[in-house]
């Protein structure tokens, strides 16, 4: 073994290790400070990619999540006016059925017919307010339905039918022109009201299926997002508990390699004692 004090490979080993244990606690430390083991493309190519992929589709599950969440307001909506108009009709029914009465005197007749006629105007207020964002279902302004995104890639739709609950356009099949002024025009009141009661609740059970079905859909988007997003954190996310272990093994190894680097540096100096004898 030559011995000089130009080259010492027991320090320049040393030195190394210690540069070495130096960049390793640095990346361990800020693997801690920020939860992440994978930062950049460098890190990992193909998890960092993986994880973007997956990021990328968490935001598409995000965007129809809110999607859908609109069109649990406007179906809820509909279904709550459906049933305000259900109600509705009903107290008219029983307001036409007292009217049918030929005993009845023309004041009596008068206040039958004067409540109907708000009943009718309450019934037009509650279909015309069944709006939510814009989108009414029963009023008649969606004949196509209303359509809202149902998956990360905008390729599953969901629609809610539009409907038409107006007096004499099909479901509610009373009039806008009838009344109680006779006991004749009163029994055709009665008997359309009947009639638009039982379309009223087939169509509302049909609007609380297409609701149940968003919702549904809704928990689906939400147990996968999950999912996607504990799998992006089992790509990238940081150990905490081993690299907090790992600093202090490195931290240890940095004390070692600095003894190390302070007997080699101290190897050169006795090659004085030979020029001292």
């Amino acid at each position: 073994m030559v011995d000089s004090v130009n080259n010492t490979a027991g320090a320049l080993g040393a030195l190394k290790q210690l540069q070495i244990a130096r960049r390793e606690q640095s990346q361990s430390e800020t693997r801690i400070s920020s939860g992440v083991a994978i930062a950049s493309p460098k890190d990992d190519p193909a998890a960092y990619q993986t994880a973007a992929s997956m990021r990328g589709e968490i935001g598409g599950l995000k965007a129809a999540s809110l999607s859908l969440g609109r069109a649990q307001s406007i179906a809820d909506t509909g279904i709550a006016a459906a049933e305000q108009v259900s109600t509705l009709l009903l107290q008219m029914r029983e307001r036409a059925a007292s009217a049918i009465n030929n005993d009845l005197s023309a004041d009596q007749r008068d206040a039958f017919n004067a409540e109907f006629s708000a009943m009718k105007a309450s019934l037009d207020a509650f279909i015309a307010n069944a709006s939510f964002d814009g989108a009414n279902l029963i009023d008649g302004s969606q004949p196509a339905g209303v359509r809202f995104i149902a998956d990360a890639d905008g390729q599953q739709t969901v629609t809610l039918t539009g409907r038409d609950f107006r007096a004499g356009h099909g479901v509610v099949t009373l009039t806008p022109d009838q009344d109680l002024s006779t006991p004749e025009r009163a029994l055709a009141a009665y008997e359309s009201l009947g009639v638009s009661i039982t379309n009223v609740g087939s169509q509302l059970a049909a609007m609380v299926g297409e609701g149940r079905r968003i919702e549904t859909q809704v928990g689906f988007i939400s147990r996968l997002a999950d999912v996607l997003a504990a799998g992006v954190g089992r790509l990238v996310d940081a150990d905490l508990a081993i690299d907090s272990a790992l600093i202090q093994a490195l931290q240890v190894k940095q004390s070692l390699s600095a003894e190390a680097l302070g007997i080699a540096n101290s190897a050169p100096r006795s090659l004085l004692q030979l020029f001292r004898s």
